[in-house]
């Protein structure tokens, strides 16, 4: 008669275990369901409320002004009709976002409509030291040819060459047609969204936390609707 080894049951446990929660995974996974959809919906229903909604964190419709920001380089820009409409060669951060220890995030440009020049930027995890800004930056650049979607590292107030990931889009229609811009920064990954579609994912570790902001540059004009920055899914 077969003897089990001392711990050998307890191993079988385990690895059955693991069996069946990787088949729970494909199959939510095959139904497009995630495991923290699934886990939200039950702790929704215990604790009947909101368990795992999404907080506004920061926000500014530019119904005013433009004084909750923090213009590092260039004039700034006006704010028309509700729309912030940034001058050329503007980098600035977001007043309300700088001043928390924001990490992991999910921040947001509204009705994004660029009219001319080669491009605008959405920072993130960023802050203003001593020597200026580092940082990323989610490029919407029709000038970085073919025409691109970029994201770029900055160091020091200045940005660094190569940008470390790039999706060419030749043939996109860039111009005069407002956007919704977003990007998902959680962990090391970032992803970018344009009108609710991925459009470039990307990993580093350089900086951990930040706030965020806009940046354009080689005379474009661009507005923007609304800005804001909420928990990370």
């Amino acid at each position: 008669m077969k003897k089990n080894l001392p711990g050998q049951g307890l191993i079988e446990y385990i690895v059955l275990i693991a069996l069946i929660s990787f088949g729970v995974i494909l199959a939510l996974n095959f139904y497009g369901l995630s495991v923290r959809d699934v886990y939200c919906n039950i702790a929704d229903k215990i604790s009947k409320g909101d368990s795992c909604a999404v907080t506004q964190i920061c926000q500014d419709d530019f119904s005013t002004d433009f004084k909750g920001w923090n213009t590092l380089q260039g004039s700034g820009g006006s704010v028309q009709d509700g729309q912030l409409c940034p001058s050329n060669y503007t980098l600035a951060l977001n007043t309300c976002s700088t001043s928390k220890n924001l990490k992991d995030y999910t921040v947001k440009l509204n009705d994004a409509n660029l009219k001319s020049g080669d491009g605008y930027g959405l920072v993130f995890r960023a802050e203003n030291t001593k020597n200026g800004m580092t940082g990323y930056v989610f490029q919407y650049d029709p000038g970085y040819y073919p025409g691109s979607f970029v994201i770029r590292k900055w160091a020091n107030g200045r940005e660094l060459n190569p940008p470390f990931a790039v999706a060419p889009a030749k043939g996109y229609n860039w111009y005069n047609a407002p956007r919704d811009i977003q990007v998902v920064v959680k962990g090391d990954t970032f992803t970018a969204y344009v009108d609710g579609k991925p459009v470039l994912t990307a990993e580093d570790s350089t900086y951990t936390s930040g706030g965020a902001g806009v940046r354009t540059w080689d005379s474009t004009q661009v507005c923007f609707d609304q800005f804001g920055i909420q928990s990370a899914p």
